[in-house]
């Protein structure tokens, strides 16, 4: 049987670091497949990213350069200019295996899927931020899913031109949101473990969690529709009443200042409690349960922060 064509696009914005890594890792795998085009849109960068790509990958990889736009238009700007009838998006920080293309073709074609790919996993010896966050969302075996995430993520072209690409109105959460056309197209979402990919550039502390999590919050209403329940936004807009109660308690509750205290507290930690029990339920590990809750809480207040920002702002999801 003949493989499919295959398109790596891979996003570049400010990844220096971690691009000699993640792009050697893809440059094998496009050898090693065969039939394969490996593209580079690089979003502006200043931190010498542009730079590494022109000296080292010019042979082995076709580059692109956009300035303004989204996530969603620098991936769609990637596939505008791919000859493949795949499309693979991986990101800029993001280590795969030499056969990792041989396996999205391989699964592809056995599934029928219109999209495949996997959740990302942190590299050896992760932060306990890394850690704690991973085995807290990390999934168990090859199943369908609602989404996967567009650090490694495959798509059939024809699905992918049939729903129109990435919505590039969305600062983020455009890939749970190109799945969820997807689905709503009737085309399936298959991940498979074979497709892991070390993810690199994740959050190593609790602050660079935080400011992570506001930005991706930022496209939380991307994914809202009418008749379906967005779990993380409606948790959040819970969290955020509780948090509001919280404050009232303190200042007028007719109750002593430590009864006060322990009910404020009490509220303040009920959606991130509740969270956790639920990642528990549907498979997450609980093994640092305080830290997953110090986390959750932080969460919370990240997308609580999200959410003022587009509300009051005028910021964009």
């Amino acid at each position: 049987m003949t493989r499919p064509r295959v398109s790596v696009v891979v996003p570049v914005f400010n990844k220096a670091p971690f691009l000699p890594a993640a792009l050697d890792s893809i440059v094998a795998a496009v050898r090693s497949y065969g039939d394969a085009e490996l593209i580079a849109v690089d979003h502006g960068s200043t931190d010498g990213s542009r730079e590494l790509l022109a000296s080292r990958y010019a042979r082995d990889a076709r580059i692109l350069d956009l300035r303004g736009g989204t996530i969603a238009t620098v991936r769609n700007r990637g596939a505008h200019a791919a000859t493949g009838s795949v499309l693979s998006f991986i990101d800029s920080d993001c280590v795969i295996p030499p056969d990792y293309l041989v396996s999205v073709s391989e699964i592809l074609t056995a599934t029928g899927a219109g999209a495949t790919g996997a959740e990302v996993v942190p590299p050896a010896l992760p932060s306990w931020v890394e850690d704690v966050w991973y085995r807290l969302h990390r999934r168990a075996g090859d199943a369908e899913q609602e989404w996967i995430g567009s650090a490694n993520l495959a798509v059939v072209r024809e699905a992918f031109d049939a729903v129109g690409g990435f919505d590039e109105r969305l600062v983020t959460g455009e890939d749970t949101e190109l799945c969820q056309r997807l689905r709503s197209r009737g085309y399936r979402i298959y991940e498979s473990k074979r497709l892991s990919a070390v993810h690199l550039d994740n959050a190593k502390t609790v602050q660079a969690f935080y400011r992570k999590e506001v930005w991706r919050g930022l496209g939380m209403f991307g994914t809202v529709r009418p008749g379906a329940i967005d779990k993380p936004t409606v948790m959040t807009v819970v969290h955020m009443a509780l948090c509001t109660a919280a404050i009232l308690v303190l200042a007028a509750a007719p109750w002593t200042w430590p009864a006060r205290l322990a009910v404020a507290m009490g509220l303040v930690v009920t959606a991130p409690a509740a969270t956790l029990l639920y990642r528990a339920r549907t498979g997450g590990s609980l093994g640092r349960p305080l830290h997953a809750l110090l986390l959750y809480e932080v969460y919370y207040a990240a997308r609580v922060a999200a959410m003022a920002r587009l509300l009051f702002r005028g910021e964009r999801s």
